[in-house]
């Protein structure tokens, strides 16, 4: 029998983080209820449980990265709100249990969130089944926050969890050094837990199709997250050839090291440009800027606050790290493209369609203080390195002449202050399939394809509705006619194009890409080694230059 065929202790589950690893079970026993409910009907006991819970946030959140403090600071900010914290005072005043009245309050917020179709909100009600755990515990006469249950492993060996589900804060706070792998049952691909296996590289099924009852701790297991299936007690032979199977990939990873020390270029020499995409500098420190050829993407949405964008200081500050990290490389910086699921207080509005609305350079042109404001903190930080600015969602070529004229005044009066400046180029993004097909009349440095979106409103498909996801797919010709007719007009006028969607950082697509005459991409650091080992295996002789049946030709 070969690995890939089903035995008959082989169950089929769903992908929720690739990789293959194999280790003994641990079943993760949940606690019940009623073990974290509380008798006490006393105001003051449940002010002290909700402080609690900040701080023990707070400092979850300040020893992490950037991923794991934006889930847990949206449980902080879940905590300061009055809409949710002022109906269990009242309940508790009229002499409810403070642990009734909070569980009743969070169950009828998950309840709402979880009957939503967007996934985006269904994400949020594991947060708030998170929190509602956090503040029971933290309420219990117990008064102290139990251990982890994923923590009770016995022995030094490596193990796979299984559990109903995980909240955000038990992935976090677990030991993943010991733990290779997780199977749950009540857990969406798009959850937060499985955002956070993702980053983590820890592999993930979901939707097992046999109860978990039937498994016992210890029990030895390989977990194929390639093929999206569990085996349970497998043969000597399943052992032996999986093992091979990991081998051969530890294998793979050592040749991508090969290509990721050196600059990326196809099998006959053509050399391709493989920038990577930033929301943070922690997820930098990371990385070895030796291994890409810049920063093609910089979402400083990253830097909202509590619903603020920093001042002028502290965004030149935080551009300045990221240009020292680049060595001397370009750095490209998308100007905030708040609106859509990126709210800003006093700002954003709350709309029935915010994707086709208020955001991206429609908000920068209205609230030009803000606008003002990091562009001239960019003006400054230009000075220590290649810096590139990118506007988003542009529409019309009047939106580009407007930013022209604030980049420019914004540029003469920090030199009329004696203030050390240094103009950056100027892009933008190519997202709305009308400035795509209208390409040569915006006249900018640089062209950046944003994938995402323009395959999102080129097919009016939310990319996050489960319900029409059969519709968002990079598979239609029109697409790659739009990113044709892009590249030929890059390479009529000397100016660079590139890719900074998720096609980018997918293989399936970078021949095509390749085809379409596109030779700089932006990916995400996570399929840097990837996409360099893909492009140094692709040979480009006898392809054309472009998928487009025009040829990329303007017309």
């Amino acid at each position: 029998m070969k690995a890939e065929d089903m035995s008959v202790n082989s169950f089929p589950a769903q992908i929720a983080s690739s990789g293959i690893v194999m280790g003994k079970a641990l079943m993760m026993n949940q606690e019940t209820l009623d073990e974290l409910l509380s008798e006490v009907s006393d105001l003051d006991h449940f002010r002290k449980a909700i402080m609690t819970s900040k701080i023990q946030l707070q400092e979850l959140a300040l020893s992490r990265g950037n991923t794991e403090a934006d889930i847990l600071k949206f449980q902080l900010s879940l905590l300061e709100d009055a809409e949710l914290i002022d109906p269990v005072i009242k309940s508790i005043s009229d002499k409810e249990t403070c642990s009734r009245a909070w569980q009743k309050r969070l169950d009828s917020m998950i309840e709402e969130f979880e009957e939503e179709s967007d996934s985006y909100f269904k994400a949020r009600a594991e947060d708030l089944k998170d929190l509602k755990q956090r503040v029971l515990k933290n309420l219990s006469k117990k008064n102290e926050i139990p251990p982890n249950p994923f923590e009770r492993s016995d022995g030094p060996e490596k193990c796979i969890v299984l559990a109903d589900e995980m909240t955000p804060s038990q992935f976090i706070e677990t030991d993943w050094n010991q733990h290779v792998g997780i199977v749950l049952n009540k857990c969406s691909p798009n959850s937060h837990v499985a955002i956070l296996a993702r980053s983590y590289g820890i592999p993930m099924l979901t939707d097992l199709e046999v109860p978990l009852s039937r498994m016992t701790s210890n029990t030895p297991l390989i977990l194929d997250g390639n093929k999206g299936r569990l085996i349970v007690d497998p043969s000597p032979q399943e052992m032996e050839e999986y093992q091979e199977i990991v081998q051969k990939f530890g294998e793979e990873k050592q040749l991508q090291q090969t290509y990721l020390k050196n600059p990326s270029q196809t099998l006959d020499g053509e050399r391709v440009l493989v920038k990577i995409n930033s929301d943070s500098q922690e997820l930098l420190n990371q990385l070895n800027p030796e291994h890409c050829d810049g920063i093609g993407l910089t979402r400083t949405e990253f830097l909202i606050q509590d619903g603020r964008l920093p001042d002028e200081e502290e965004q030149f500050q935080i551009y300045s790290q990221l240009i020292k990290w680049a060595s001397g490389k370009p750095v490209t910086i998308r100007t905030l493209d708040a609106g859509g699921d990126k709210p800003v207080e006093g700002v954003t509005m709350d709309e029935q369609n915010p994707f086709l609305g208020f955001r991206g350079v429609r908000i920068s042109l209205e609230f030009q203080n803000l606008f003002r404001s990091q562009l001239r903190a960019l003006i400054r930080a230009a000075v220590l390195g290649p810096v590139q600015v990118m506007v988003p969602m542009v529409t019309v070529a009047e939106e580009i002449d407007a930013v022209k004229k604030i980049l420019n005044e914004e540029f003469s009066k920090l030199q009329q202050k004696n203030i050390a400046t240094e103009m950056p180029k100027l892009g933008m993004m190519v997202e709305v399939p009308l400035a795509a097909l209208e390409i040569e009349t915006f006249d900018v440095d640089f062209y950046s394809i944003g994938s995402n979106d323009l395959i999102q409103y080129l097919t009016a498909t939310a990319r996050d509705n489960p319900t029409v996801s059969h519709l968002y797919h990079a598979n239609y010709p029109a697409l790659w006619d739009l990113i044709s007719r892009v590249a030929a007009h890059g390479r009529k006028t000397g100016r660079e194009v590139s890719v900074c969607g998720d096609i980018a950082s997918n293989t399936d697509y970078l021949e095509k890409l390749m085809k379409s005459g596109i030779r700089s991409i932006s990916v995400s650091p996570a399929s840097l080694a990837d996409v360099k080992t893909f492009l140094a295996s692709l040979s480009l002789n006898g392809c054309s230059d472009s998928m487009s049946s025009n040829s990329g030709e303007l017309i």
